[in-house]
Formats: structure tokens, C-alpha cells, sequence
């Protein structure tokens, strides 16, 4: 997927550039300081919480706070990466096949090994044997060992772990390829113009698991961090709230552990591992003084050598930039992704934390004003909590009053939420479209101004910007002018609806997006036709998105037989047609 409207719209650039943060690869150089202001600092005698021998792992946790511990075993951070074996394996290993292109994969198992082999024709050309799996909720991904490829026996590809570029589909129990279920590394139409692939799943992976994955899906020490993971801003990823580790610092913790090798390398060593897994540590920091000395747990990182550096611990646990940076450590991947939107907002899912700090509440929620971190929350999708609309206004007390509510938003309860208005759903997940948490306003220039999808449209689907832009100023007295650019795909009057408009828009984010509020509209059903017409989209995720908006339109799975999802065009297209006449 490569949506360029901001650039064919004439826009500035800018509004994307200053939005990132840093990408899912942790590998990226550090720049300029932080900005954000220091917090107060004190002495940190000799309590360290960053190094290996800090760590006592989950279980030593669960001695004392077993509530929290077996609420821990439930929940997905869990799961977020786990030993491969017959209790965390959910796929289907039972000797399927999936054809795809001109090749094959072959999924099966051979007593306690899951194998994955490719094939051209009857040639066996790899062998992947899985070590690790990813997910347990909507996706599952998987980490594994070749064992039989076309590289010289003594190449690395044989000993280091990688991810598959296959992946199953929990929620439509189907094995496909990741370019079906990822939006952002995956551009582009499906087919070179010469008809071969653009992502070839039967190739391996690039990056191995412990220079990717491994640092967002595990526990280690946080010194680790230091070394290698920095933003463009030079800031640690999640810490600090104030200014970055210098360099100077950086060098002498390397030092005292005999890590200095470790600030050239790309690789999290695995050896260091504290879990498989998210668990206690990864949010508290080490535990060794609170639980072997009895002194309290401190919720930012903690060494002698960061006397000057360490943000202030006392009363950290009720600090929202200490809990966001917490989150941050993980929930800020995304953020150079292209597909992100003109304000800022993320266009896919795990930047939660990073758009919580460029929103209207910055600094005023922490992510635990939501969420609570010890106790696995709903499925994505579900309906609006009262404690998540509590959380408004508590902060807005005026609101708190039904009448004043009525009067601000112009909506009946049943009709639109807070959330619905200021945290619309434009985040593409594995299963529907997730909230964004860049809490913001639809009357915002870099939103209504640049034809992104915007709250009042995406329930308003059948109406104009023009009627959109109207009705804020009426109603909330303010409203962006609307350029001249936007007539490209909003009309020479800006008379289409927005709806229309965004489903033949040249961005493909934009267009699922669009299906995605047309699958939770009553306006559904008339548009079904059109987005039935794109379930020939060049782009294998942009394909997969309007499957599951019709899907959900007509209220039951479309068949294989129906559908092929991974068909050739001219096949696809004989059953889109017969698909509209069923449907029309």
C-alpha cells in the first residue's frame, strides 16, 4: 500500500514528518535531544533496576502478589511470544497445502516438530522447522529454523531464527501470506507489471527474530535498551521522559558490564532473555531490592550511573509521563510507517503510546486510565466502556451533567460517544478498525483540511466535507477552510459524499477505511455494490480488508469457493460478477 494523497493534494509534507517517532526495526541511529522538559532528580544511592542480576522473573513476583500473577497468565502479553509446541501452535499443521502463484507450501508435523515446506511442483526447495509463535488473539505468527534451502550448508540461515512469511489467520482460520494481513510492509499491487510476485512469501526472511521482533515480544534488562534503541529525537524508547542518556552515559554502563561489544552489534542477544513473553518486569523494571530487600519497586530505570539522568521515582507509579513511557517502551512501533494519517495518527495498531503524547490530553491520561495492565481487556471492536466514557469526564466535569453533554456534542448517547467523536476508529488491526489514541477533534485543519477520514463523516457517510465543515462551525463554532485541492476527489463543488469519495480514492488505507464505516453502517447495504467491485484490489491487504466489510455487510463468511482471496484476477473476477448479481 502506498497512499500519497497528502503529496497529490499539494499539502505540506510536514504534517507526517514532525508526527514520527521511530519504526519497528530498533536498530535506528540516534540525532537531536529530546526537548521535553527534565523532571526533578534525585539520588539513587546504590538501587539498580536495568541490569541482568536485577531480574527475578515472573514467578518470584507471584509469591507474594498472586492475584496479579495469575491474571498475568491470562493475559496477551503473555502470549505475545511463546516456545513452539503442540499447547501454543494454533494453526492448522495437519498436512494442508496452500497454492499460491506458481508455488506451494506444505504445512505439517513429524512427531513434536512443525514443519513448513515450499515446493515447485514436486521440488522441495525449503524446510522451516518453528521454534517460536506470535499471537494468540486474531493472528498468528511464527519464528523458525530453515533446515533444507538452496544456501551452502554453513550459511547462517541454518542456525538463526526468522519469521515466516506465512501467517495464520485466526480469525478466518486460513494460512496466508503476511502480505495479506500486514498493511504497512507490504506495498504496492500484489504483481510485478510482468506478472511475478512483489512480496514473495516462499523467500526467507531478511531480519532475524533477535534484531526484530525479539525486542517488543520479550522481557530483558533494560541496559539493553540503552545500547541500542534510540528515536529520531534521541530519546530511549520510552524512557525518558526528560532528556535522552548522552553518549557519555551510554559508554560507561557498556563499560561497567563489559558490554562495549554490545553498542556496534544489531542483535538482542537471546541469551539475556528474563521471559518469553511480556511479564512483570518489563513495566516494573527489575525487582531484586524490592524483593529481596524489601524496598520499593521504582517505575523508571535506576543505576548508580544515572544519578544525573534518572526522572524522580517518588510517587513515578501516579505520573502519567511515567506511565506512558512505560507503555512507549513497545506501543510506539508504526511511527515511520507511510500510511499513517496528516495529523499524526497511526494507521495501524502498536503506536497507541506515541500518539497519546502529540494528542489534545497529553499529559493529562495515562494509559492505565483505561487500561488496566494486570487484567486481559475485550476483544478489539467491543463496545464502549462506561469506565473508558468515566474517563472523559472526569477530567471535563461540565459534561458530567446530561443536559450540558446533550448541548456540547449534539448527539443523543445512543447516537455518538466522546470516543466516537475524538477517538474515531481509523486504525487498521488484525480484526476491525481500532481507535486512535491521538485525541483529537474533527474541527482540526490537519483532519477535515486534508479529506483523512474525520469522526462526523465516518457516521455521516452520505454527506459533504462542505456539509461537514458547516455544520462544526454552526454547531462547535469553529471550522478549517477547505483547499482547493481536495476537489480532485471530493468533486469541483466538494458535492460528492464522503463516503464515495474516500472508497475510489487513489489511497488503498483510505479505502478500507471507508469499507470498514460502511460494514458498521446502515448505509452499508446500499454501498455493498461498489465495495463488492473492489474485491479485486491490487493489493493483497487492501483485498483482504474489503473481504471482511462484505463480509460483515451481509452478516456471514464468504466461501472459498464464492471468493478465492488469493486467486488469479480473471478468476476473481468472474466471481465478483457473480457476487454482484447475488448482491445488487
Amino acid at each position: 500500500m502506498q497512499p500519497r494523497f497528502l503529496r497529490r493534494l499539494g499539502l505540506a509534507i510536514q504534517l507526517l514528518n514532525a508526527a514520527l517517532i521511530i519504526s519497528c526495526t530498533p536498530d535506528q541511529p540516534a540525532s537531536q535531544p529530546s526537548i521535553r522538559p527534565a523532571l526533578p532528580q534525585i539520588a539513587t544511592d546504590s538501587y539498580s533496576n536495568i541490569r541482568p542480576t536485577d531480574y527475578v522473573g515472573p514467578q518470584a513476583c507471584g509469591e507474594c502478589h498472586e492475584t496479579n500473577y495469575a491474571n498475568w497468565q491470562r493475559h496477551p502479553h503473555s502470549r505475545m511470544n511463546m516456545p513452539a509446541n503442540a499447547e501454543t501452535v494454533l494453526a492448522d499443521f495437519s498436512g494442508g497445502t496452500v497454492s499460491y502463484a506458481d508455488q506451494r507450501a506444505l504445512f505439517r508435523r513429524e512427531g513434536d516438530d512443525f514443519l513448513v515446506e515450499y515446493f515447485t511442483g514436486n521440488q522441495l526447495n525449503r524446510q522451516f522447522r518453528l521454534t517460536r509463535v506470535i499471537g494468540w488473539r486474531y493472528e498468528q505468527d511464527y519464528i523458525a529454523v530453515q533446515t533444507h534451502g538452496p544456501e551452502p550448508a554453513d550459511d547462517p540461515i541454518y542456525r538463526e531464527e526468522r519469521q515466516l512469511k506465512f501467517s495464520y489467520s485466526l480469525t478466518h482460520q486460513q494460512w496466508l501470506p503476511q502480505s495479506y494481513l500486514e498493511p504497512t510492509e507490504f506495498p504496492g499491487p500484489e504483481y510485478h507489471t510482468d506478472g511475478s510476485l512483489r512480496h514473495n512469501p516462499f523467500t526467507a526472511s531478511n531480519a532475524g527474530f533477535n534484531q526484530r521482533c525479539a525486542y517488543c515480544h520479550n522481557t530483558y534488562p533494560y541496559d539493553l535498551r540503552f545500547y541500542k534503541i534510540r528515536t529520531e529525537e534521541g530519546m530511549l524508547s520510552g524512557f525518558p521522559p526528560g532528556a535522552a542518556a548522552t553518549p557519555s552515559i551510554v559508554q560507561a554502563l557498556a563499560k561497567e558490564a563489559g558490554d562495549l561489544s554490545r553498542l556496534q552489534e544489531q542483535a538482542l542477544p537471546l541469551d539475556r532473555l528474563v521471559t518469553i513473553g511480556i511479564s512483570c518486569e518489563s513495566c516494573h523494571f527489575g525487582g531484586r531490592e524490592h524483593a529481596q530487600n524489601d524496598r520499593e519497586i521504582r517505575f523508571v530505570p535506576t543505576h548508580p550511573l544515572l544519578v544525573d539522568w534518572t526522572p524522580d521515582h517518588r510517587n513515578a507509579r501516579n505520573k502519567s509521563t511515567i506511565i506512558n513511557a512505560i507503555c512507549r517502551q513497545c506501543h510506539h512501533s508504526g511511527a515511520r510507517a507511510p500510511d499513517n494519517w496528516p495529523d499524526g495518527s497511526a494507521g495501524v495498531n502498536s503506536m497507541e503510546a506515541s500518539e497519546m503524547d502529540r494528542g489534545a490530553c497529553q499529559g493529562a491520561l495515562s494509559c492505565t486510565t483505561c487500561h488496566d495492565t494486570h487484567i486481559s481487556g475485550p476483544q478489539a471492536g467491543a463496545p464502549d466502556r462506561a469506565d473508558h466514557l468515566a474517563a472523559c469526564v472526569d477530567c471535563h466535569s461540565a459534561y458530567q451533567n446530561p443536559t450540558a453533554a446533550a448541548q456540547h456534542s449534539h448527539h443523543t448517547p445512543e447516537q455518538a460517544s466522546c470516543l466516537d467523536c475524538h477517538m474515531p476508529r481509523i486504525v487498521q488491526s488484525f480484526a476491525v478498525y481500532n481507535r486512535s489514541h491521538r485525541i483529537s477533534s474533527p474541527n482540526e485543519p490537519a483532519i477535515l483540511a486534508t479529506g483523512m477520514p474525520n469522526a462526523c463523516n465516518l457516521c455521516h457517510l452520505d454527506q459533504t466535507l462542505l456539509w461537514t465543515r458547516d455544520a462544526l462551525k454552526e454547531n462547535w463554532g469553529n471550522a478549517p477552510q477547505l483547499p482547493p485541492a481536495l476537489k480532485n476527489y471530493f468533486g469541483r463543488d466538494l458535492e460528492r459524499p464522503a463516503g464515495a469519495a474516500w472508497l475510489d480514492h487513489p489511497s488503498p488505507l483510505l479505502r478500507t477505511v471507508a469499507a470498514g464505516a460502511y460494514a458498521r453502517s446502515p448505509l452499508g447495504k446500499a454501498a455493498l455494490p461498489t465495495i463488492i467491485a473492489r474485491l479485486n484490489e491490487p493489493n493483497a491487504y487492501a483485498r483482504m480488508r474489503f473481504l471482511m466489510s462484505v463480509e460483515k455487510i451481509i452478516g456471514r463468511e464468504i466461501s472459498n469457493e464464492e471468493y478465492t482471496l488469493t486467486g488469479s484476477t480473471i478468476i476473481r473476477q468472474k466471481q465478483i460478477e457473480h457476487l454482484l448479481k447475488q448482491y445488487h
